[in-house]
């Protein structure tokens, strides 16, 4: 029988179709594998405009978010000038920093915009100590590790950063910062920023109040623009409203994770070091281990980095207050931690013997305060024009997910590109454009926010988690479910592991879930938790 009319209209239908999922599935895997659009303005990131803005910069807070905010800002503005009560200081502990004896992970993408920022970054943070390393930790999620894209033996291609302690991070910032040839118009006091005073027409800000370390009053009178570094104190929106400005009573949200935190610095002498039976493959890494606990079996995360002048660091959480406090409770406790598998044997023998060995360790036990996000965003006709906030002080995220100082890089590389789009200052210029604040908060908004999602729905799996208002645990249920099956595809599909390797170190958006050949493999997957 020869072809009926209909069934050739079948056949033209069924290719049309075809060919028009095919183009669709090419397009959205050229979409979600495309660089994002902050990776390609790191290229900028550290290039002097050629003509300065007038003013002064004033940044609020000297820690990590001061020190790069003031290193943008010095590529950009006549002055900048540095107000923190404990910067000059560099080897007294810094008592605003809640994480300063923590250990600290530096992810990639923080690496990148640092060596643009300072080409001798590499250079300055060995010189206190720092030990190159390949950019991870081994991850074991409920005790099955999660593969890097990378391999174990992958010794070109796996990208490097510098393990360090909180203090030598520190330090090694501070020095990257004061030697570099834009020091010469950056300017540090040792105060505290006091408040602000708006314009006239309440459209900007004119002068920042300091409070110097002697007790005596400086007004700075020239501000080209404020920026609010100081951390979860998060004091700039104390200040805009007592300058007058309104604010919604909601701009700030906020979750409590009920998390308590326990670090023990250990000194482990060469001889001792070689007595543990840590993996050659782990030692090449920034930290050689990290448990973290399915929300079943509870909230813990165990890691174990080894940092600066034979010292090593061992990171132990809890929803209780049961963490240990002297040398001889650690081990016990470890015995606590459960999951699908147990903790890695060489890393338990490893505690026992730098707990029978060492030198009592030291003892840090914090309890996470309630983390919060300052929605600037939803109040855009309220700021000053020439306000913004950076780090913590917009943002405040579960530091277990060591994503405070790649988030920070991101606010660098978000301010450093919107500083470039303005043309050359008239010589009567005084005020950045009157929607400086607006771009930087709507432009930062869809590149951080989601950070603040991931890790709040994630807490929210926790029974002990205290979720925001207007809110339940069981938001992110669905996000925790994509999240288990992603990491189970992994444990079988290499592409999988790089998009949840690159994703996590903020190298590519969360887009690259969507790209076809990786959201099938993540659906189809049965989860392994």
């Amino acid at each position: 029988m020869g072809n009926t009319p209909s069934s050739n209209s079948i056949r033209v239908a069924s290719a049309t179709c075809l060919l028009l999922g095919t183009g669709i599935a090419v397009w959205l895997q050229k979409i979600c594998t495309s660089p994002p659009e902050w990776i390609r303005e790191l290229e900028q990131l550290g290039q002097p405009r050629k003509r300065k803005l007038p003013g002064t910069a004033v940044v609020c807070g000297g820690s990590a978010s001061g020190i790069v905010a003031a290193r943008v800002l010095a590529d950009h503005f006549e002055r900048v000038l540095i107000v923190d009560p404990e910067l000059q200081d560099l080897e007294k502990p810094k008592t605003r920093i809640m994480q300063y004896n923590a250990s600290h992970v530096l992810l990639t993408l923080f690496t990148e915009g640092a060596r643009r920022l300072w080409p001798n970054h590499d250079a300055e943070l060995e010189a206190v100590g720092g030990r190159t390393a390949f950019a991870d930790i081994p991850f074991y999620y409920s005790g099955v590790q999660i593969p890097t894209p990378f391999g174990e033996d992958a010794e070109g291609d796996f990208p490097t950063a510098l393990a360090l302690s909180r203090p030598a991070i520190q330090k090694g910032m501070h020095n990257l910062l004061v030697h570099h040839p834009t020091a010469s118009n950056i300017k540090i006091i040792s105060g505290t920023v006091r408040g602000v005073e708006a314009s006239a027409n309440g459209k900007s800000l004119t002068s920042v109040n300091l409070r110097n370390a002697d007790g005596t009053q400086t007004v700075i009178n020239d501000v080209g623009l404020v920026v609010d570094a100081t951390g979860a104190l998060q004091s700039g929106l104390k200040w805009l409203e007592t300058a007058g400005f309104s604010l919604p009573a909601n701009i700030r949200c906020s979750y409590n994770p009920n998390i308590h935190y326990a670090t023990m610095c250990f000194v482990v002498p060469p001889k001792i070091e070689a007595m543990l039976p840590i993996p050659k493959s782990a030692t090449k890494y920034l930290g050689q281990y990290i448990y973290s606990q399915h929300v079943d079996f509870g909230p813990s995360v165990t890691s174990f980095v080894k940092t600066e002048n034979n010292t090593m660091l061992l990171l132990l959480t809890s929803n209780q207050d049961n963490l240990p406090r002297t040398t001889s409770e650690i081990v016990p406790f470890l015995s606590t931690v459960r999951g699908h598998e147990p903790l890695a044997p060489w890393f338990v023998r490893s505690v026992e013997l730098l707990c029978e060995h060492c030198e009592e360790p030291s003892f840090d036990i914090i309890k996470l305060p309630r983390h919060s996000y300052v929605k600037y965003h939803t109040a855009l006709s309220a700021l000053p024009s020439n306000y913004i906030a950076f780090g913590d002080a917009h943002i405040q995220l579960n530091p277990l997910y060591a994503q405070g100082f790649a988030k920070l890089m991101m606010n660098a590389i978000t301010l450093n590109t919107i500083l470039h789009s303005l043309g050359d200052p008239s010589k009567s210029a005084s005020l950045l454009p009157k929607d400086f604040a607006v771009r930087y908060f709507k432009k930062n908004r869809p590149r951080t926010e989601g950070l603040w999602d991931f890790t709040r729905f994630h807490d929210y799996g926790s029974a002990s988690c205290e979720p925001m208002d207007g809110e339940t645990r069981d938001h992110g249920r669905t996000l925790r479910w994509f999240e288990l099956k992603s990491m189970s595809a992994a444990l079988k599909y290499p592409e999988v592991a790089s998009v949840l390797w690159y994703v996590r170190n903020m190298m590519v958006g969360d887009i690259a879930f969507m790209t076809p050949s990786v959201l099938w493999k993540i659906l189809w997957t049965k989860s392994r938790f």
